[in-house]
């Protein structure tokens, strides 16, 4: 199955003896949301694929490509290279990574990975870490090291993610708001002019009753000069200006004319 990003196809996520259908389908939308698409089961306690589509929405590709193996050697056979996830150093003769430094370090190689995530209740034993070529380690406190397996696989998805996007050319995704200019920036003129139907508007409305406006003018005008307006959103204020001056209008006219009543 391919993804979109070509080097995501040569890395397969292994869970060795998953025991919660729940973990699988958090894993299924981990891998989903990044991009990964072959995931292998090692002995699952129970897999079905109904129920895992229930908790994963839209990772009907994943789990209809997922592959169910007896023995871990045969998960991880066609594999180059094979990265046990797990929170304890157990073997000095192992290379051992961050996620960040385990992505950057086997993607642009181009070679075939599986990334292996152990059991909820044990992590992954000697002989499973013995058949992989290397270990990643996720940096957490050190006196609470144990994560949920989705949780871990977010984590280290993310990371590889990131790595093949570097190694595909792929820009990241723009999440900045959307750009600004438009329209061109306010005017020294046109903000003076807004100035003055402000300072009007809140006067209407009592806010300078009995006080100064200069002080509250300055107060103002730094925030409007700060917020560095462009012209369509300077007319939007310029508009909020007007409609307090004719709702003040407004009010004025109906009291006077409820005085006028009452006086006969």
């Amino acid at each position: 199955m391919s993804t979109e990003l070509p080097s995501l196809d040569r890395t397969a996520v292994v869970l060795h003896e998953p025991q919660d259908l729940v973990n699988i389908a958090l894993v299924i939308r981990a891998m989903k949301n990044m991009g990964l698409a072959r995931l292998r089961l090692v002995r699952p306690v129970e897999f079905d694929a109904w129920r895992i589509t229930g908790v994963a929405h839209d990772t009907h590709d994943i789990v209809e490509a997922v592959e169910i193996y007896d023995e871990l050697s045969d998960a991880l056979a066609d594999a180059n290279y094979a990265l046990a996830a797990t929170a304890r150093r157990r073997s000095s003769r192992q290379d051992w990574w961050t996620p960040e430094q385990a992505a950057a370090e086997l993607l642009p190689r181009g070679s075939s990975v599986a990334l292996l995530f152990g059991r909820e209740d044990r992590g992954l034993p000697n002989d499973a870490l013995d058949l992989c070529h290397g270990a990643v380690s996720i940096p957490v406190n050190p006196n609470h090291p144990s994560m949920n397996i989705a949780h871990a696989a977010v984590v280290i998805l993310y990371e590889w993610r990131k790595a093949a996007m570097a190694a595909d050319g792929v820009a990241p995704r723009d999440m900045s708001f959307k750009t600004r200019r438009q329209t061109p920036p306010a005017t020294h003129e046109a903000l003076e002019d807004f100035f003055d139907k402000w300072q009007t508007a809140m006067e209407e409305v009592g806010l300078f009753h009995g006080i100064d406006p200069i002080p509250k003018m300055r107060s103002f005008r730094s925030i409007f000069q700060r917020s560095d307006l462009d012209m369509r959103e300077l007319g939007l204020m310029q508009a909020a200006a007007y409609e307090v001056l004719h709702f003040a209008q407004r009010e004025k006219k109906r009291a006077r004319e409820r005085l006028e009543k009452e006086l006969g």
